[in-house]
Protein backbone atom coordinates (compact mmCIF):
# COMPACT_ATOMS: atom_id res chain seq x y z
CA UNK A 1 0.00 0.00 0.00
CA UNK A 2 2.47 2.51 1.15
CA UNK A 3 4.13 1.85 -2.86
CA UNK A 4 0.82 2.61 -4.27
CA UNK A 5 0.47 5.54 -1.94
CA UNK A 6 4.00 6.87 -3.30
CA UNK A 7 3.14 6.48 -6.67
CA UNK A 8 -0.36 8.63 -6.54
CA UNK A 9 1.20 11.16 -4.42
CA UNK A 10 4.20 11.23 -7.25
CA UNK A 11 1.58 11.32 -9.64
CA UNK A 12 -0.31 14.76 -8.07
CA UNK A 13 2.81 16.43 -7.54
CA UNK A 14 3.80 16.09 -11.07
CA UNK A 15 0.45 16.94 -12.23
CA UNK A 16 0.74 20.04 -9.92
CA UNK A 17 4.67 21.13 -11.61
CA UNK A 18 5.00 24.62 -10.86
CA UNK A 19 1.39 25.95 -11.19
CA UNK A 20 0.19 28.07 -8.08
CA UNK A 21 -1.74 25.77 -5.43
CA UNK A 22 -4.01 25.95 -2.13
CA UNK A 23 -3.43 24.35 0.80
CA UNK A 24 -6.48 22.90 2.93
CA UNK A 25 -5.22 21.66 6.08
CA UNK A 26 -7.19 19.30 8.71
CA UNK A 27 -6.38 17.65 12.07
CA UNK A 28 -8.39 15.45 13.84
CA UNK A 29 -7.73 12.67 16.58
CA UNK A 30 -7.78 9.15 15.66
CA UNK A 31 -9.58 6.04 17.15
CA UNK A 32 -6.67 5.35 18.52
CA UNK A 33 -6.53 9.02 20.35
CA UNK A 34 -3.43 10.07 18.20
CA UNK A 35 -3.44 13.48 16.25
CA UNK A 36 -3.52 13.12 12.22
CA UNK A 37 -2.96 15.95 9.91
CA UNK A 38 -4.53 15.40 6.44
CA UNK A 39 -3.39 17.36 3.33
CA UNK A 40 -5.25 18.46 0.34
CA UNK A 41 -3.78 20.33 -2.58
CA UNK A 42 -5.91 22.66 -4.62
CA UNK A 43 -4.92 23.61 -8.22
CA UNK A 44 -6.07 24.35 -11.50
CA UNK A 45 -4.69 21.59 -14.11
CA UNK A 46 -3.11 21.60 -17.83
CA UNK A 47 -7.22 21.50 -19.16
CA UNK A 48 -7.68 25.07 -16.55
CA UNK A 49 -10.82 22.57 -14.10
CA UNK A 50 -10.19 22.71 -10.41
CA UNK A 51 -8.68 20.06 -9.12
CA UNK A 52 -8.39 19.04 -5.12
CA UNK A 53 -6.08 16.01 -4.59
CA UNK A 54 -5.85 14.63 -1.56
CA UNK A 55 -1.97 14.19 -0.81
CA UNK A 56 -0.75 12.99 2.27
CA UNK A 57 -2.08 12.50 6.20
CA UNK A 58 0.42 12.63 8.75
CA UNK A 59 0.68 11.75 12.38
CA UNK A 60 1.49 14.66 14.69
CA UNK A 61 2.73 14.79 18.08
CA UNK A 62 0.26 18.03 18.96
CA UNK A 63 -1.22 20.74 17.23
CA UNK A 64 0.47 23.51 18.42
CA UNK A 65 1.04 26.18 15.28
CA UNK A 66 5.07 25.50 15.46
CA UNK A 67 4.76 21.67 14.89
CA UNK A 68 1.57 21.88 12.25
CA UNK A 69 3.86 24.26 10.87
CA UNK A 70 7.69 22.03 10.78
CA UNK A 71 4.87 19.27 9.09
CA UNK A 72 3.52 21.48 6.93
CA UNK A 73 7.31 22.56 5.79
CA UNK A 74 8.40 19.07 5.48
CA UNK A 75 5.37 17.40 3.72
CA UNK A 76 5.97 20.74 1.16
CA UNK A 77 9.94 19.88 0.75
CA UNK A 78 9.25 16.24 0.75
CA UNK A 79 7.05 16.41 -2.50
CA UNK A 80 9.16 19.23 -3.98
CA UNK A 81 6.17 21.48 -3.55
CA UNK A 82 7.57 25.22 -3.81
CA UNK A 83 6.21 27.37 -0.48
CA UNK A 84 6.73 30.30 -2.96
CA UNK A 85 3.31 28.72 -5.09
CA UNK A 86 1.36 29.10 -2.33
CA UNK A 87 -1.90 31.55 -3.11
CA UNK A 88 -4.02 30.33 -0.28
CA UNK A 89 -4.01 28.35 2.69
CA UNK A 90 -7.44 26.80 4.49
CA UNK A 91 -7.41 25.29 7.54
CA UNK A 92 -10.56 24.26 10.00
CA UNK A 93 -10.55 26.99 12.13
CA UNK A 94 -8.25 26.27 15.06
CA UNK A 95 -7.24 28.74 17.04
CA UNK A 96 -4.20 28.23 17.18
CA UNK A 97 -3.53 28.42 13.38
CA UNK A 98 -4.54 32.08 13.70
CA UNK A 99 -2.31 34.77 15.31
CA UNK A 100 0.33 37.30 14.13
CA UNK A 101 3.15 36.28 15.91
CA UNK A 102 2.14 32.43 17.34
CA UNK A 103 0.20 31.31 14.64
CA UNK A 104 1.08 28.39 11.66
Amino acid sequence: MHVFARNVQSSICHEIGDVRFCLIIDEARDESKREQMAFVIRFIDRSQFIQEQFLDIIHVKDTTASTLKEEVSFVLSYHNLDVQNIRGQGYDGASNIRGEWNGL
